[in-house]
């Protein structure tokens, strides 16, 4: 592997993403957002501030992910569509080094239009008067992580099955674990004693993404923000998850005939 040529490779992706102008419909669903929210505090919101709270983290959890899906799913399908595949393999870097440039890329412009939303989300916030406390600043760092693993999965998706399937089940599989991890959980409990062994190693090959989601959490007011343990145990999980993501993918382009 060629370190050195990972960064490069994630500028082409980002500022690919600019002029696609991603970032343009970014900013325009902050700009209803912060419309939205100019209209509805005009009235105020006394004693709503969790609801406001609640409303804003699950709107730009929402947004956030589907971006990093859509972003990050056309990458190397729309590489090897346009055969600029081959001028990249043809250079002195390897098809893993090809995956994390490109990797790196995905999750820099999912971050950078969270980050976009996030901002323009405090805009709103600020509007409707609402106190900000540690535990938002927290929400910021888990959901970053999140969108990291979700840009994994969905790169890992795309080497293994056709672009429109790998989409769709990364939409499934984003937005859908939660309640399968849940499902699962209250099925192992009831099942036989024989049986709950196999409950416990499918959820652990669930990808968790609603651990790195702190929004309930930070939506309460008064609440005080978590350990500092557990989002270090949650970036391990994410390196261990992301990294068996990378690394299947590499297998299958490796494998590929391009």
């Amino acid at each position: 592997m060629t370190p050195k040529v990972w960064p490069v490779l994630a500028k082409g992706v980002l500022l690919e993403s600019v002029r696609r102008k991603d970032l343009w419909v970014v900013a325009i669903l902050g700009f209803l957002i912060v419309a939205s929210a100019g209209a509805l505090g005009m009235f105020g919101i006394t004693g709503l501030e969790s609801f406001a709270k609640d409303l804003a983290t699950t709107v730009l959890s929402g947004f956030s992910t589907v971006l990093a899906i859509v972003s990050t799913a056309r990458l190397i399908p729309e590489e090897i569509k346009n055969r600029t595949l081959y001028p990249l393999l043809a250079r002195p870097i390897s098809r893993t080094d090809l995956i994390i440039g490109k990797y790196l890329g995905a999750v820099w412009t999912s971050w950078i239009s969270f980050l976009i939303l996030g901002a323009l989300m405090t805009v709103a916030l600020v509007m409707f008067r609402v106190e900000f406390e540690p535990i938002l600043l927290q929400y910021v760092i888990a959901k970053m992580m999140g969108l990291a693993l979700v840009c994994a999965i969905t790169l890992a998706l795309t080497l293994w099955m056709t672009p429109s399937a790998a989409t769709t089940l990364a939409f499934v599989v984003c937005f859908g674990s939660n309640m399968l991890v849940k499902a699962l959980v209250l099925s192992g409990q009831t099942a036989p004693e024989g049986t709950k062994v196999v409950y416990q190693v499918v959820n652990a090959f669930i990808p968790q993404l609603g651990l790195f989601d702190l929004g309930g959490r930070a939506s309460n007011t008064n609440w005080g923000p978590v350990p500092m343990w557990v989002l270090g145990a949650l970036a391990v999980y994410l390196v261990l998850y992301a990294g068996a993501m990378l690394a299947l993918g590499s297998v299958k382009l490796r494998k590929a005939a391009l």
